[in-house]
């Protein structure tokens, strides 16, 4: 008897078997598994496609984290977020004051020194550079720049503590902020600050030397 006569016999033989335990017992059990067959997922880990696939999804996953983890993802804590009504450099923040407001990210790109983004929440170029004389400092940047030099504790200078009466949502489209009212702790006090609502989002507008420093 050749293999392939042997196969059929024995086929043959499990189908009787099949036949009498269904007469038997009156149900039918799970079909035997031919000699030799492989489960699904046998197929599938010797699929090269699979292998393949696999490694994209890998080097996807690892240019991600890669990213993400050496050049980070703009938080609208960290960056300012678009007010959708300032068509120059500046935009604007949810609120004027806050650790979150316009104001709070002023203090907090001075304590790190990032000039781009501490200069594009002052609107205009004269209210930039009035704040650079106010420093003695050429522009925005390098009064950002000095200050910086300034900060004791990066820490301590980026939690500014705003009054209660600062941190409730202004009824009106302006308000003046002066450093002279926080709680400024690990580097200088940094002015008065007229910010106003432009589009959505809060920008400063003018800004003014405080008494205090």
């Amino acid at each position: 008897m050749d293999p392939e006569q042997l196969r059929q016999f024995q086929e043959f033989q499990r189908f009787q078997e099949f036949q009498r335990y269904q007469e038997a017992t009156g149900q039918a059990p799970q079909a035997p598994q031919q000699p030799g067959g492989k489960r699904w997922w046998l197929l599938v880990l010797g699929s090269g496609i699979f292998w393949r696939a696999l490694f994209f999804l890998l080097v996807v996953f690892s240019a991600v984290w890669a990213y993400n983890h050496f050049f980070g993802v703009d938080d609208p804590g960290d960056i300012a977020q678009d007010s959708g009504g300032v068509t120059g450099a500046a935009q604007g923040l949810s609120a004027p004051a806050g650790l979150q407001g316009t104001v709070g990210m002023f203090y907090k790109h001075v304590s790190f020194a990032d000039t781009t983004r501490a200069c594009t929440l002052i609107l205009r170029d004269d209210t930039r550079q009035k704040f650079a004389n106010a420093y003695g400092a050429s522009d925005c940047a390098g009064a950002v720049t000095d200050l910086k030099a300034k900060v004791t504790s990066v820490d301590r200078y980026q939690q500014v503590m705003f009054p209660p009466d600062m941190l409730k949502t202004p009824t009106t489209a302006k308000v003046t902020i002066d450093s002279c009212a926080l709680t400024v702790e690990g580097g200088p006090r940094l002015g008065t600050f007229v910010v106003e609502k432009v589009g959505a989002g809060w920008v400063i507008t003018d800004w003014s030397p405080s008494t205090c420093g």
